[in-house]
């Protein structure tokens, strides 16, 4: 190659070389101009761009999960999962409104009619309401409270028809005045899919139709703990669980969870193109709480109940369970059981024309001569539709409690030093007149009593003497002094203050009834809370302690106590009395075979009282009538076991045991709830691994008595 060859190759390589390089630094201050105009741009895009960005910003819900409830041993009760429902849009499905009518009833395991007959029906009714937005004098005019309003992001402000999200379940019915309604775009087909259905569902890939993520709560602790547990619902129109009744409304607050959300940048197209950093923030599930509640103990109380009610003919009953020590609720039951042959009293209604009080047309007038049995308890038609919404009748329905107040009225005689030791009270006639002109008789007659057995004995007429002992002030102050008229503070919805007369109306015949458990109304929660006073133990005796339906944690929660309602001393000494109780129970139970030789030892109390017949307002009592309904009862007995170391507290009442009891005598409290609080301590000491502390079949034989 000649010299001049090589020359001019090396000119055009160096040529080729410079022209490289100008083009990757052309290349590197573009890009270097590109990233500093993206930097620019995002730093403050502009106006302009800013409406775009935000057009292609897309914001998603990250749901948590509602917290769990669980028993005291950490069985679930209500747990939250996720599942799926289809929702149409019928603007956008309306085109080829027949193919997803088909295709979903297909998929759906429904109707074609069903399917069809909604979407057709917001099809229509969209057409409607187009027809009405559309007219100038359905632009309702702007106030200053809704300008207000909306300048605070609280209202929508468009002009024309608006497109949103409703629920087609609402009346399509325009309020007089008001703005038409907006178009339906969001219409449930259906319930929740399966895995199944749903996987269907995607693959058919209709139009205006999508599956909605929705939580469901589950209750795993069923039909048992249902009035406990409560129910939950979602709350004005989205997916957020709240609680609606019982402990799942008491403890909403701890159990809600915290929803996360994700920011994320879309492409032209809709898809997902990245995420910034910081723009993700995880969903926290609810707390889970632990209730005080035992599962085991309520199906055992569930099933003596049950098992006891219906050996009554009774139309009802309710039990509940405390630990003394820590004041958490076991177990509580309340049963309803419709009463063949059973009839509405004839309550009289006002005739508004003549201003009388009359017979409604159709009912019977009440014959005072007949032996009719009333229905007695008040409706509840929430616990047809479901278990959780029916009245739980141990927090809310007053009943009286007969004798079974008689050891807090006799506690505080005792307390104020009113009842002598070895005093004798002379009962030879069986009757006695109280200073209120009443006249009091005991169902078992004895001779001569000690203080010690007008309680063990449940005597009347000893009762009547000590109540004239005390004074106005000391019987009413003993009274509330035991939480009677004021809440327990349970945390279950619709609790019951119960009822004491006011001291303003206090009288000679309130000293009376009082002390025989009448004109005073109470529940079974109060109860058990004061009759814990005497199944406490050491300093704790004689003091209530604070009730509770969520698991406490072991020495601490025991050691929680209210006021000191009664001296130790006087406590124990209650509790001493009460045992013959419980071992009179235990021989009527081995008379009639109702139950095993006992292994635990108790103390109780049982009553009888009739029911309080008041009506429902509005209504009237026909002249001449009783406040009382004739021979119908509510039965209770109330016990704590082990003996020495109480570790149970157990209130059960009979609702109106039925006519063949009453026939026979075997209506009180001692025959119809006394076995199965016998029965339940049995099982559930047992249960929970107490040592059994009477030798098998040791009975003790006393006298008959209630």
């Amino acid at each position: 190659m000649s010299v001049a060859g090589e020359g001019s190759a090396g000119r055009a390589g160096a040529r080729a070389e410079r022209v490289a390089r100008l083009l990757s630094v052309g290349v590197c201050v573009m890009l270097v101009l590109l990233l500093g105009r993206i930097a620019q741009l995002k730093a403050d895009p502009g106006a302009r761009l800013d409406a775009s960005l935000d057009a292609r910003v897309s914001h998603q819900s990250l749901d948590g999960a509602r917290g769990e409830l669980r028993d005291r041993r950490g069985r679930v009760l209500s747990t939250t999962r996720f599942g799926y429902r289809v929702i149409v849009d019928p603007e956008a499905a309306g085109p080829r409104a027949d193919e997803v009518i088909v295709s979903l009833s297909e998929a759906l395991s429904l109707s074609p009619g069903e399917v069809g007959g909604r979407l057709m029906n917001a099809l229509i009714e969209n057409d409607r309401r187009r027809e009405l937005l559309a007219k100038p004098e359905a632009q309702p005019s702007q106030s200053l409270l809704s300008s207000i309003r909306q300048r605070l992001g609280l209202e929508q402000t468009t002009p024309t028809a608006q497109v949103v999200n409703v629920a087609h379940d609402e009346s399509p019915e325009d309020e007089a005045g008001e703005a038409p309604k907006r178009l339906i775009r969001y219409l449930p087909m259906g319930g929740e899919l399966t895995l199944e259905q749903g996987e269907m569902v995607r693959a058919l890939n209709l139009p205006g139709v999508w599956l909605e993520r929705r939580p469901i709560r589950e209750y795993a602790g069923g039909a048992d703990v249902a009035p406990i547990v409560g129910k939950v619902g979602l709350a004005d129109r989205s997916l957020d669980q709240t609680g609606l009744i019982g402990a799942e409304r008491t403890l909403d607050k701890s159990l809600q969870a915290r929803d996360g959300r994700a920011a994320y940048m879309r492409d032209a197209w809709g898809r997902p193109l990245w995420i910034e950093q910081g723009a993700w923030q995880n969903a926290s599930a609810g707390e889970s709480v632990r209730l005080s509640i035992d599962l085991e103990l309520q199906r055992i109380a569930t099933e003596e109940l049950r098992k006891g009610v219906e050996a009554a003919d009774a139309a009802g009953g309710r039990l509940v369970m405390l630990d003394p020590r820590s004041g958490e609720v076991l177990a509580m039951v309340d049963i309803l059981r419709d009463v063949p042959g059973a009839k509405a009293y004839p309550w009289l209604v006002k005739d508004e024309a003549t201003g009388k009080w009359v017979t409604p047309e159709g009912q019977t007038p009440l014959d005072p001569h007949e032996r009719t049995r009333y229905l007695v308890e008040r409706p509840d038609p929430g616990r047809q539709i479901h278990p959780a919404l029916g009245r739980n009748r141990c927090v809310e329905d007053l009943y009286e409690p007969g004798s079974t107040f008689k050891p807090f009225v006799w506690s505080v005689a005792m307390e104020k030093g009113l009842l002598g030791d070895h005093e004798i009270i002379e009962n030879h006639a069986n009757h006695y007149v109280t200073q209120c002109g009443r006249a009091v008789e005991d169902v078992t007659h004895r001779n001569e009593l000690t203080w010690d057995d007008v309680l063990k004995y449940s005597s009347n007429v000893g009762m009547a003497h000590l109540s004239e002992r005390l004074s106005f002030a000391q019987l009413h102050e003993g009274v509330v002094r035991f939480g009677f008229g004021s809440r327990t503070g349970v945390g279950l919805s619709g609790e019951s203050t119960g009822i004491v007369t006011p001291m303003s109306r206090w009288s000679k015949y309130s000293q009376t009834y009082v002390a025989i458990g009448h004109e005073i109304g109470v529940t079974p929660i109060q109860m058990v809370r004061a009759f814990s006073c005497f199944a406490r133990n050491g300093e704790l005796s004689g003091t209530m302690p604070r009730v509770a339906l969520v698991a406490g944690d072991g020495d601490a929660a025991i050691a929680g106590l209210t006021e000191r309602v009664l001296q130790p001393e006087v406590a124990l000494r209650a509790r001493s009395a009460m045992v013959g109780v419980a071992e009179r129970l235990d021989e009527k139970i081995e008379q009639l075979h109702l139950s095993e030789a006992p292994k635990y030892s108790m103390f109780g109390k049982s009553g009888t009282a009739q029911i309080p017949c008041v009506p429902p307002p509005g209504l009237r009592r026909p002249a001449g009538t009783s406040g009382y309904f004739q021979n119908q009862y509510n039965s209770s007995f109330i016990a704590g076991a082990p003996f020495d170391a109480p570790r149970i507290v157990v209130l059960c009442v009979i609702d109106d045991p039925g006519p063949g009891r009453i026939r026979i005598r075997q209506h009180y409290g001692s025959y119809v709830a006394g076995p199965v609080v016998r029965r339940v301590v049995e099982r559930s000491l047992a249960y929970m691994g107490v040592e059994p502390d009477m030798p098998d079949g040791e009975q003790a034989v006393v006298a008959q008595g209630d």
